[in-house]
């Protein structure tokens, strides 16, 4: 039989199915990939129907036909290609379901009531639970559920399975037509509501978003302005609202194929681009990077806060010494004075390079005791002193940076746990001085502490963790881009932007 299912779902039933078993807390419930394969054994086991029909099977087809068919446009209009919950659930959550499903198939034990189906968080009254339909979320009660509560998840994700099964099976038998009209207005009532998300510009440091991005960027990169996140796409920088779903241009006026490695708004509003500029010459291996291929060129444009350009600072012509060599700038942060601080790959004996306001070579800075990662951390804390990550064979920390003596100046180390991957966001929490990010969680430091904490472990995020995008607003929010599909041309790999969907995490929890 012809199975129809959305474009995407192979792909996603496929990495669900690798990484299944390595997941010790679950967060999230794909069920894309268990419809797919539920719509497949039907197809293949047609002619083997037993004879007695189920309990569940019963319930299953005493759906109408107006019920089938809104489960099944809700699978097609969802703007997140996963389940996800709106708290981690309780390993004895996890347990009591599994054994309620147990019951609820071979036993026939059914909720008393539907699940609630609503459009936004907002309509999440905080008690029972409900499903939100355009982001595919479960909206859980802080305490625990009950097993009513529980119920009702399972004949959910039953209801739909059979959903998509039924209407599969009956488009492929020309008893009914894809529902193209039904898809078009719940798609237009999502971007209606989108809309209205677009006009927030209350910068509330409690208020924690789920929103899906509706523009068009293939989104390499994200960075916080001083009020909106800017994106970075190759060859173009878009700007989006604090809250808002689609991105608008900001610039894109390249001469050449364009990698933009890192972003800074100062206050003024000036913006600071490091980038990437494919150059025909690939005979030079002085400066540079190859990158998919091509040979790449570092530079440094500053922007006015309206997008003309003031200034282009060619990195590799800096006088960095003979064996050092930029090739990709990987962190920037700029100074209330004016000062730029790049981290950059190339430069082995020095934690930073620090240019003037317009970009001229001042000094490197230093350390005979400690290292830093390429993809460490680089921030400005509350106190309004440049920090940046250090690190030993053993240890890792953060120090403040003395630009007139070019070397760090105040040292906090071994305030994470050992196993600490790496810190490789730095900024001021909403009510502490630094907040970070790391590959293990989100962590929290006032200076002179002895250890920092670690307040959003990455097994608790609402999200998938690795390759994420994410960036720290001036509210002391952190905003999270997950993307669940990616494309590729050649050897370069792309976000598909209709997979991207960002969380902004409560700034008042740092």
């Amino acid at each position: 039989e012809q199975m129809i299912p959305p474009k995407t779902l192979y792909q996603k039933a496929e990495d669900t199915l690798c990484h299944l078993p390595k997941r010790k807390h679950i967060f999230r419930m794909t069920w894309k990939k268990s419809l797919v394969l539920a719509a497949a054994l039907v197809a293949m086991c047609s002619v083997t129907v037993m004879a007695a029909v189920s309990a569940v099977q019963q319930r299953m087809e005493a759906m109408n036909e107006q019920e089938i068919e809104d489960y099944f446009v809700q699978i097609y209009t969802s703007r997140l290609g996963e389940d996800h919950y709106s708290r981690p659930v309780t390993d004895t959550e996890q347990t009591r379901m599994e054994e309620l499903t147990v019951s609820y198939e071979q036993d026939g034990v059914f909720p008393e009531k539907m699940l609630t189906m609503i459009r936004t968080s907002e309509e999440y009254k905080g008690t029972g639970i409900a499903f939100s339909k355009d982001t595919s979320t479960f909206f859980l009660p802080d305490t625990a559920m009950s097993d009513e509560e529980l119920l009702q998840i399972i004949d959910f994700r039953h209801r739909r399975d059979y959903s998509l099964q039924a209407m599969n099976e009956k488009i492929s038998a020309g008893e009914t037509v894809f529902p193209e009209e039904q898809i078009r207005q719940e798609r237009e009532s999502q971007d209606t509501a989108s809309a209205a998300r677009d006009s927030l510009t209350d910068h509330n440091p409690e208020q924690e978003l789920t929103i899906p991005y509706t523009g068009d960027l293939d989104i390499q990169k994200i960075e916080a302005g001083q009020d909106c996140i800017f994106l970075m796409g190759k060859n173009a920088v878009h700007r989006l609202a604090v809250g808002g779903s689609d991105s608008e241009l900001f610039f894109d006026d390249f001469d050449t194929d364009t990698l933009i490695s890192a972003l800074y708004e100062d206050k003024l509003g000036n913006v600071y681009l490091a980038l990437n500029e494919q150059t025909g010459d690939t005979d030079d291996q002085t400066s540079g990077a190859t990158i998919a291929g091509k040979r790449y060129r570092p530079s440094l444009w500053i922007l006015q806060a309206d997008g003309t350009v003031s200034r282009k600072v060619d990195l590799a012509s800096l006088p960095l010494g003979e064996y050092d060599h930029i090739s990709i700038v990987r962190k920037m942060v700029v100074d209330e004075q004016g000062y730029i601080y790049l981290r950059a790959a190339g430069i082995p004996d020095a934690l930073l390079i620090v240019l003037d306001s317009q970009g001229n070579y001042v000094k490197k800075i230093t350390s005979d005791l400690y290292t830093a990662h390429d993809m460490g951390g680089l921030g400005i804390g509350r106190d309004g002193k440049v920090y940046t990550q250090i690190q030993t064979r053993n240890q890792m920390g953060i120090a403040s940076v003395n630009l007139q003596n070019g070397s760090l100046d105040e040292i906090y180390m071994d305030i994470v746990p050992d196993d600490t991957v790496m810190l490789d966001l730095i900024a001021p929490g909403s009510s502490t001085d630094l907040v970070f990010w790391g590959y293990d969680g989100i962590f929290t430091y006032n200076l002179g502490e002895v250890k920092a904490d670690c307040i959003l472990p990455a097994y608790e995020a609402p999200c998938r963790w690795e390759n994420t995008l994410y960036c720290a607003l001036p509210d002391g929010r952190i905003v999270i881009g997950e993307c669940t599909e990616y494309r590729t041309e050649g050897e370069e790999v792309f976000r598909v932007p209709e997979s991207v969907c960002f969380y902004y995490i409560n700034g008042t929890k740092f």
